[in-house]
């Protein structure tokens, strides 16, 4: 499909206004000391094994990962704008039409676990969208006049559970 007009596109972002609401950009999970000291103690391990193994570049990426994830959790995520129209669904600042959503689910377990899952058509990653204050029945409804509902998902995939058990 080929690409919009940039104006045009604009317009219909703008016209996406019958859910509005901001998400933090990704979760951010408080890391105590303890997980500090429990994610060293893991590092020294596996850098320790490769070089016993002499897998020199697994240690490298074992020591990358690690500063990734010490600089990464000092960062405070930025607002993401989330939009739901009758078009399709803006997701910080990226127009994605119905036409290009394969399904969506709702995982609804009051009060911790609201969130809206987009799967597009294409090769683009699963969107996982917090829902904060909105209304899931609501969001729900109007989504399912445009695109298919995934009802087989009841939980939150295996990888957020993990992030979130992981403080990742």
């Amino acid at each position: 499909m080929p690409a919009l007009d940039p104006v045009y596109e604009e317009h219909i972002i703008e016209l996406q206004d019958r859910f509005v609401w901001e998400i933090p950009e990704y979760d951010r999970h408080e890391r105590g000391p303890k997980w500090y000291m429990a994610s060293t103690v893991v590092a020294l391990v596996l850098v320790g094994y490769s070089i016993w193994t002499a897998n020199y570049l697994f240690a490298f990426i074992v020591l990358i990962s690690a500063i990734i994830l010490i600089l990464a959790g000092n960062e405070h995520p930025e607002a993401v704008l989330v939009q739901i129209g009758d078009n399709g669904i803006v997701f910080h600042g990226d127009f994605i039409s119905f036409d290009k959503i394969h399904n969506f689910a709702i995982v609804y377990q009051p009060p911790d676990i609201r969130v809206l899952y987009i799967e597009p058509k294409t090769l683009r990653p699963r969107l996982r969208i917090p829902l904060g204050d909105q209304d899931p029945v609501a969001i729900r409804n109007h989504l399912r006049q445009y695109i298919s509902e995934d009802l087989e998902q009841k939980d939150e995939h295996a990888s957020d559970i993990l992030a979130k058990v992981f403080k990742l």
